[in-house]
Order: structure tokens, then C-alpha cells, then sequence
């Protein structure tokens, strides 16, 4: 699960964040500018005043979530304070969609991730699989990505990456190739902790906000996917990008030998520090377990007397109740639960608030007719083959969120994924699926996911080597979300 917030300033270089500044600072006034200059020009044939109103708040959002002129979670409140001031939508009807379903769903998720960090569960995972696949470099490169990304499937890949990094680099500094260190090992094993972060979140539909977000738009477009259906289409494109991601970290090392087992005492060494499993852990694992399973089992749930209308966020609801309820049972410690509030605050509120604001502008552009009115627009894609229609949306979002958070990315993504699917007669599940997945990856700027930018500053990456890595990437998950997508969609949706 990842927080989706583009990069903090001391994460970068001096030259960067300075860069930064300047684009805020035009973005500052660019936005509301742009804004004042499409009302001034005025609608275009077929567009009503109050559907281009709402067109022009759109794209002062999009500019003020690119430059991050102001924090990305208050211009998602843009909605609630201008379309109704701009006839666009009741106060009710802009409110609204901030307390949609989904956003639920992502509370109770984020909950049961921090139960797993608060008792440091994750650690425990990582370790004994990094350690469980070898010790040679191509193995202990395979091991990180494997942990990173089974735990981001389910916690926030900041996290996830945080958490591995100081592991990663020991391990990096006590692995001997041909007798010595070697520095394209640490920085292919750094990267493998923070690209594996960002691939193991689309696995899951709470692995990523941006998951939730193409959930709650099909669902507010009268289409359901179900956490089953999400896993069966997004775990073997999120398979084949680990297997490409270990392709391209490890292509250097194929014949290098392993001249020494120090980086396996590392790992052996760090899991001895937690001890045995504790009670608390296996506590949460179990709550964890049970959750998680429900999600998978859910469509045969509902088929039980009395439990037709259990949702995924009723269960992730429940199961974040559950760790409010159980006891810990650490041993000489006084009687706590699994969770208590205060750690629960931790959860990113301005998460939530970014979801409401793309589902709010999203629904007012579908009831002002500006979807209707793009989808007339771009009918002259009609006539292009649908895997084409396809392949655009993916590059274009790929890259796009190299620059710009990925939800702010996909939440301007998705009204044209909207215009695309009236244009071509396609299913908008599909494109919609497709630009959630391409939004989370991003593998060459420091600046596109806060892994990357955790990776880059630990000094073992240099931005031609990320920039080089990331390329290759970037083309594998063009090819592999628009292929995968293509062939899966119509076996798992029908």
C-alpha cells in the first residue's frame, strides 16, 4: 500500500528541490490563471457553461497536483469550495463522494498495515525471505524484491522501503564479488528494494490508493470489481514485472561468483535480534490472515444465509475493529489491544481527502455532460483497434506519473479514460485497470515514487544508473500491463 505522495524536498538534491520551488511557484498562479481563461473564452459548441466551469476547475486541480503549488490533499478540496459557487453541484452533491465506500476500505486496510508495523511482523517476513533464497548476488537481488513486494502488497511501499533499505544495504556491503564490494551491486540491490515496493502494489486493490480510486470511479459508473477479481488480473502482470525487474537488476551479475557468506550472516543475524515469534505478532497474523482471506473468498461469502450484502469494506472494517479488540498478550506488559488510536492517527488522512476530491470532480464532469462531451470529441479514435486505445493510455500514464504523483496522475487520467471508452465502445473497466496499474509505476526519476527517492538518497544510486534501470522497466510494464490486460480482462470479467 503505498501513500502515493510525490517525493519531500530533503529526499533530493539541492538542485532538485530548487527546480521544485520554481515549478510550485508557477503552478501557483498558472492554475487559478488557466482556470479564469477558459470561463473568459467561454464553452465550445456542445458544451453547456456549467460543463466547462467544471472542465476549468479540473485542470487548475491538475496543475496545482503536478507543480504542488499548495499540499496535493487541500487542492483536492477545491470541489467542495467552487462547484457549487460555480453551479457545478449541490454542497451535498460535492461533499459526497468524501465519504464514498472505497474511502473506507482504504481506512480499514491502513489500519490493519499499521498493527503489522507496530509490532514489527514486517521485518520478520522480509528477513526470513530474503534470507530463505541464497546468498549468491542474483539471489539475494531476487530475495529483496520478493520481500518488498509481498509486504507492499498489503502495507505502504514508503514504508516497505524504509524498512528494507538499512537491511539492503548491509547486505550490499558484505557481499564480495570477486573478492571486494562491489558498487553496481549495491545499487542494483537498493533499487531491486524500491521498484519491488511500487510493482507489489498493484497486486492487491488496498496495495495502492490509486487501486481504489479506479475501484470507486467503475463502481460510481455502475461497474463492481471484487478484491478476487482485482488479485486474478493484476498478480500475473505484477509476476512478470518482477521477473522483469530481476532480469534487468541482475543481467550484470549472471556470471559472477559468490566468494563469500557474509551477506547471508547479515540476514541470519538481524532476524536473530527479533527473537521468537511473539504473541502480539501471531496475534496479528492471524487477524491479518483472516481478513485477507475473506477479501479473496468473498463472491462465495456472499452466498451464505445472511451474508449476501458483506463487502470488501465491511470487512476490512471488521477486521480493523477485530485489532481494537484482541489483546496483545505481550508478557510483562500491561494489558493492551492489538491497536490503539494513537497509532491509528498515523493513518494519512490526506489520503482519504485526495480520494474525495477526484471522485467529486470526476462525478460532476459526468453529471455537467464535459464526459459526454469529450467522449463526442475523441470520436475520431473510434476507428483505432481497442489494444492500440489500450497501449496510448498506459504510455501516456506511465510516463506522466514520472512527474507528478500517481494519484493526482490517474485522477486526471481517468476522465479521458471515461472519453476513450465512449469514444471506442470499450469496456471503461479495462482502461480504467490499466491506468490504475501504469499510475504506480514509475522507475526513472527520483522523484516519480518516494521509494525511488529513498533508493537515490542513500548515495548508492546515481541518476544515469536509475534513469538507464527505469527506461527498461518503464517499456516492460508498457508491454506487460497492455498485453495482460488485453488477454485477461475478457477471462476474468465475463
Amino acid at each position: 500500500m503505498t501513500q502515493n505522495e510525490n517525493v519531500s524536498e530533503p529526499l533530493i538534491c539541492d538542485g532538485g528541490a530548487a527546480l521544485l520551488k520554481k515549478i510550485a511557484r508557477v503552478g501557483l498562479f498558472l492554475g487559478p490563471a488557466l482556470f479564469a481563461l477558459l470561463l473568459m473564452v467561454g464553452p465550445p459548441q456542445g458544451m453547456s457553461g456549467v460543463g466547462l466551469a467544471t472542465l476549468a476547475l479540473l485542470v487548475w486541480m491538475v496543475v496545482w497536483w503536478i507543480s504542488e503549488a499548495v499540499p496535493i490533499a487541500m487542492t483536492a478540496l477545491l470541489p467542495v469550495a467552487l462547484l457549487p459557487l460555480l453551479g457545478a453541484a449541490t454542497g451535498k452533491q460535492a461533499a459526497a463522494p468524501y465519504a464514498d465506500e472505497i474511502i473506507f476500505l482504504f481506512i480499514g486496510g491502513f489500519i490493519l498495515a499499521l498493527s503489522i508495523e507496530r509490532w514489527n511482523l514486517h521485518t520478520r517476513i522480509a528477513l526470513s525471505i530474503a534470507g530463505a533464497i541464497g546468498s549468491k548476488p542474483r539471489a539475494l537481488i531476487g530475495g529483496f524484491l520478493l520481500a518488498s513486494a509481498l509486504l507492499s502488497m498489503w502495507i505502504s511501499n514508503t514504508a516497505t522501503a524504509l524498512m528494507l533499505m538499512p537491511t539492503a544495504l548491509g547486505v550490499a556491503g558484505a557481499t564480495f564479488v570477486h573478492g571486494k564490494t562491489d558498487p553496481r551491486f549495491a545499487g542494483a540491490l537498493v533499487l531491486a528494494v524500491a521498484y519491488a515496493a511500487s510493482i507489489g502494489g498493484i497486486g492487491t486493490p488496498v496495495g495502492s490508493p490509486t487501486n481504489l480510486i479506479a475501484m470507486a470511479y467503475l463502481e460510481r459508473n455502475g461497474l463492481a470489481l471484487s478484491f478476487s477479481q482485482w488479485m486474478a488480473m493484476a498478480i500475473p502482470i505484477m509476476l512478470l514485472m518482477l521477473a522483469a525487474c530481476w532480469l534487468v537488476l541482475s543481467w550484470d551479475f549472471r556470471k559472477m561468483p559468490d566468494d563469500g557468506l557474509a551477506a547471508k550472516d547479515v540476514l541470519a543475524a538481524e532476524k536473530r535480534k527479533l527473537g521468537r515469534i511473539s504473541a502480539p505478532e501471531m496475534r496479528v497474523l492471524i487477524v491479518f490472515s483472516c481478513v485477507a482471506l475473506a477479501w479473496i473468498l468473498r463472491p462465495a461469502i456472499n452466498t451464505l444465509p445472511g451474508l449476501s450484502a458483506l463487502s470488501d469494506t465491511a470487512i476490512a472494517v471488521l477486521g480493523a475493529l477485530a485489532l481494537f479488540l484482541v489483546p496483545a498478550g505481550a508478557p510483562g506488559e500491561a494489558p493492551q489491544a492489538l491497536m490503539n488510536w494513537q497509532r491509528a492517527e498515523r493513518l494519512p488522512w490526506g489520503v482519504a481527502l485526495l480520494f474525495g476530491g477526484g471522485l467529486s470532480i470526476a462525478e460532476a464532469m459526468t453529471r455537467n455532460g464535459v464526459t459526454d462531451w469529450l467522449g463526442q470529441a475523441m470520436a475520431q479514435f473510434g476507428a483505432l483497434p481497442p489494444v492500440l486505445i489500450l497501449l496510448i493510455i498506459v504510455v501516456i500514464t506511465v510516463f506522466a506519473t514520472e512527474f507528478a504523483s500517481n494519484v493526482a496522475t490517474l485522477t486526471a487520467m481517468l476522465p479521458v479514460v471515461g472519453a476513450f471508452s465512449l469514444a471506442a465502445g470499450l469496456p471503461p473497466l479495462t482502461l480504467a485497470f490499466a491506468a490504475s496499474l501504469a499510475a504506480s509505476l514509475a522507475f526513472m526519476m527520483p522523484i516519480g515514487t518516494a521509494p525511488n527517492a529513498i533508493a537515490f538518497g542513500t548515495g548508492k544510486v546515481s541518476i544515469f544508473y536509475m534513469l538507464k534501470m527505469g527506461f527498461w522497466l518503464n517499456l516492460a510494464s508498457i508491454t506487460c500491463i497492455t498485453a495482460m490486460t488485453e488477454l485477461l480482462a475478457p477471462l476474468v470479467l465475463n
